[in-house]
């Protein structure tokens, strides 16, 4: 990729940021009436709405607002909770890490499974074990998340104590708790995106096993997982790469529902209870903290079809 190119990439991350934090500063502007009244709730009286307002700083011209806003973002303060006081920034780095292991590990549990399912179904299209893998791919994708954590609390956590129904524990109590804590909750995630990856994963495999320089490879005698890895892999990885970016950002949706089963304080229960508290500048955190997730997930695709696919690396010299 040129230099040329990646600055493109970089300069349109940098505006699609700039644009959700037009949207996430709107966010109070437009909400129905007086956004401090609907916060300070009823029963509030003068000098409580105006106190709100002024630390929303909805007491000044909008331009101002969201000039003296975006300056405090960029400089890494998001401003401080309504109901705690304690600045969202600070709110967020204690939620991250929770919310942060339930993705990484979602994200490996639906690249290993999806990915080599895919693979095995895509060497025999139309066989009964590509029939199998359809089937429970179709399956897990038809399954809210929420519904398989609660099965998987069931059986793993209640009828079979296994494992922690909920809580977290971070790793500085062990690779070992810390993984026994965050399975659960992280399979249910996972297990829809394996879906869909395998899917994507079986259809990529089969239209390069069908292409004639495989058939070449397989007529010299190239068989097995050594036709997979050296011509199939990196020639379907770029649908199979699009769809992995994209699922981030499904999982940063789903780990809210699911962070609430398993009984976890990450940023999705944070975002649930502030948005029940119309706590505003902790939802315009958590809208800031999802942007900049998915476009630097965005980018990191981008750098890897360079890195697996020589074409697009040719193309882009």
């Amino acid at each position: 990729m040129k230099s040329a190119e990646l600055l493109h990439r970089l300069a349109g991350g940098i505006f699609v940021l700039w644009l959700v934090s037009v949207l996430a500063f709107l966010m109070v502007q437009l909400v129905p009436g007086d956004a401090a009244d609907m916060i300070a709730g009823e029963g509030s009286t003068e000098e409580q709405v105006a106190a709100i307002r002024a630390q929303l700083g909805l007491d000044q011209p909008v331009i101002q607002q969201y000039l003296a806003w975006t300056g405090r973002v960029l400089s890494g303060d998001l401003g401080s909770s309504v109901f705690s006081q304690t600045p969202v920034t600070e709110l967020m780095l204690e939620a991250a890490p929770v919310t942060l292991s339930l993705a990484g590990v979602a994200i490996v549990i639906a690249i290993v499974l999806g990915v080599t399912a895919g693979a095995v179904a895509a060497r025999k299209p139309g066989g009964w074990v590509d029939g199998i893998i359809s089937s429970i791919a179709t399956v897990s994708l038809a399954m809210p998340n929420f519904w398989v954590a609660m099965i998987l609390v069931s059986l793993l956590a209640i009828a079979n104590p296994w494992l922690p129904a909920t809580g977290f524990a971070g790793l500085e109590e062990g690779v070992d708790v810390w993984l026994a804590h965050i399975i659960i909750p992280a399979a249910a995630l996972g297990l829809h995106s394996a879906g869909e990856l395998a899917r994507h994963t079986r259809g990529a495999a089969a239209d390069v096993f069908a292409r004639p320089y495989v058939r070449s490879a397989r007529a010299r005698g190239a068989t097995g997982w050594w036709l997979v890895r050296h011509h199939v892999v990196r020639n379907a990885s770029i649908p199979v790469l699009t769809i992995l970016g994209l699922q981030v950002g499904r999982l940063l949706a789903g780990v809210i529902v699911v962070e609430a089963v398993a009984g976890m304080n990450g940023i999705g229960t944070l975002a649930v209870t502030a948005i029940s508290r119309r706590d505003f500048p902790v939802i315009q955190g958590y809208v800031l903290f999802c942007a900049v997730v998915i476009v630097c997930v965005s980018l990191v695709v981008d750098l890897a079809y360079t890195w697996i696919n020589p074409k697009v690396r040719s193309a882009g010299s």
